[in-house]
C-alpha cells in the first residue's frame, strides 16, 4: 500500500488563465508558482502549501459544463478556513448569487461557491475532533493517565 502524505495539488481545466489567477489570487492569495511546461500550457499557483494547476482548454469558445450528477468528474474541492472566513463568505464573493450553505452537519459548517469556470469549491471548518480526523486520518489519542506505583 502507497501511503499519501497529502494532497499535493488540482488540475483545474479553465477558459482563461489569466483571469482565473486574478480570480484566485484576490480572493484566497494564490500566487503563480511556475509554469507548468513541458506538460501543459498551463501554469500552477499555490498558497500557504497549497497548489492548484490551471491548464487552458483547447476551445474555450465551446466548452460546455460538466453535469456534476451525470458523469464521471471532480464534483469539488475542499479548501480548509478558520470560522470567522466563513461567515464572510457571502460579503467576500457578492457575485456568486447561489453560495450553498451547509451548517447543520454534526462534523462541519461549510459553503460552495464556484469559481469563473463553474468548478465547486467548498470552503470548510471542522468540528471538534473532525479537524484532527481529517488532517490525520486517524482520531486524537486519549490522555494516558498514570497511577502512583503501589
Amino acid at each position: 500500500m502507497i501511503v499519501p502524505k497529502s494532497l499535493s495539488g488540482v488540475v483545474l481545466s479553465v477558459k482563461n488563465v489569466a483571469k482565473s489567477l486574478a480570480w484566485y489570487r484576490e480572493k484566497f492569495g494564490f500566487e503563480k508558482v511556475c509554469d507548468d511546461a513541458p506538460n501543459s500550457k498551463g501554469i500552477i499557483i499555490g498558497t500557504n502549501g497549497i497548489t492548484l494547476a490551471l491548464n487552458p482548454l483547447d476551445d474555450p469558445d465551446n466548452a460546455t459544463d460538466v453535469d456534476n450528477a451525470h458523469q464521471v468528474c471532480v464534483q469539488l474541492f475542499c479548501l480548509e478556513i478558520d470560522e470567522a472566513d466563513l461567515d464572510r463568505v457571502a460579503t467576500e464573493f457578492p457575485e456568486d448569487k447561489d453560495i450553498v450553505v451547509l451548517d447543520n452537519h454534526p462534523k462541519y459548517r461549510s459553503r460552495i461557491i464556484e469559481d469563473p469556470d463553474g468548478h465547486s469549491i467548498e470552503l470548510i471548518v471542522w468540528k471538534h475532533d473532525c479537524r484532527t480526523i481529517a488532517r490525520t486520518g486517524r482520531a486524537k489519542a486519549a490522555p494516558v493517565k498514570h497511577t502512583p506505583d503501589m
